[in-house]
């Protein structure tokens, strides 16, 4: 199928996800004209972009002028205010949360430490030296599994004790946006800080809005989510619709330059963890790095995302072949089509 046709079945009677690469240049006019989306009453989520949420004018022009804002940074400040109980617990989680992370990628430092002096070493045999990188690697993914079920567990704790769905002010929020959303015809989220954003996607509980559960014995979990309507997304957008989110920047003096797993995103993807800006945040040539980043990634195909990328994923949400991933030998790669995570009925009998 020509891709111009494969795009425009990310339409309403053939919902999909598209993710995008970073938008500073935008292209949303081209890229909403090629899904037949173009000048559609649109939903928009910029509550990434925090207290500049409403200056989307730009947005709103690209994608054609008839977009609703539903605005969840300004909801979710007014919902403090008129819960501040919740407000206070919702700071203390953040507290933890942040404790948590920093904790954690000391703990990263230390294993990525050992495992550059590792690869570093003069093997005397080969295969106990691939042995010690591989132990190393397995490290580093269970320190990302652990910290994923803590951060998770953390969550969890703070909706069962405070129970956000019987709360009027996010009663009321939740309908006020639910009903913007069911009339439109689709959704664009884009980027800005991927916490902030997936918190307000979160408390607002966006994810039955955005999709339904379809069962599924391929799938890890016995189900993947089908979109209600379409869904455009773009930097923190396309990272919060993923089932993981790992933040990355392979520049020393600016960050940490390890990359750290932050939390599950909504899980509306298949397999799938957003690079977005990935020739920016990057050293894509440095084979060893990128390898590390895809044995950490395992089994989750890590998506390559710049600026000209535009991705419409499967109806249930897999990344279709072409892509660029980066491939287990650490190399960019056109990804072949094939779901590594998906197991057949008699594979998981």
């Amino acid at each position: 199928m020509p891709a111009e046709d494969r795009d425009r079945d990310a339409r309403a009677d053939d919902p999909r996800i598209t993710l995008l690469g970073p938008q500073r240049h935008p292209r949303l006019d081209a890229v909403s004209t090629s899904l037949g989306l173009h000048g559609a009453r649109t939903a928009t989520i910029t509550a990434g972009w925090r207290d500049r949420e409403g200056e989307d004018d730009v947005l709103t022009h690209q994608l054609g002028g008839r977009c609703v804002n539903l605005r969840l940074w300004e909801r979710m400040q007014l919902m403090w205010e008129a819960d501040p109980e919740l407000e206070r617990a919702d700071r203390e989680r953040r507290r933890v949360l942040t404790e948590l992370q920093h904790l954690y990628v000391i703990g990263l430092e230390h294993a990525v430490e050992a495992l550059i002096r590792i690869r570093a070493h003069q093997p005397r045999d080969q295969a106990v030296h691939r042995m010690a990188v591989e132990d190393i690697l397995g490290i580093l993914r269970d320190l990302d599994d652990r910290h994923l079920s803590r951060v998770a567990e953390l969550h969890e704790e703070f909706y069962a004790t405070h129970q956000p769905h019987h709360r009027d002010a996010v009663l009321h929020g939740r309908a006020e946006v639910g009903r913007l959303v069911a009339d439109c015809d689709a959704v664009a989220i884009a980027g800005g800080h991927v916490g902030v954003l997936l918190g307000a996607l979160h408390i607002f509980n966006l994810a039955p809005v955005l999709a339904y559960p379809v069962p599924d014995e391929s799938a890890p979990r016995g189900v993947h989510a089908r979109v209600h309507r379409p869904v455009i997304a773009w930097g923190a957008g396309a990272m919060a619709l993923t089932e993981r989110v790992m933040l990355f920047y392979d520049d020393s003096v600016v960050a940490p330059g390890i990359a750290e797993v932050l939390m599950e995103g909504l899980g509306l993807t298949r397999g799938l963890v957003a690079l977005p800006s990935a020739r920016e945040r990057l050293d894509l040539r440095h084979a060893e790095r990128m390898q590390t980043l895809a044995s950490r990634c395992r089994p989750l195909l890590p998506l390559l995302l710049d600026t000209d990328d535009q991705v419409t994923l499967t109806v249930d949400g897999r990344l279709p072949a072409g892509p660029r991933v980066v491939g287990p030998e650490g190399i960019p790669v056109r990804h072949d089509g094939v779901d590594p995570g998906a197991t057949t009925p008699e594979e998981g009998a």
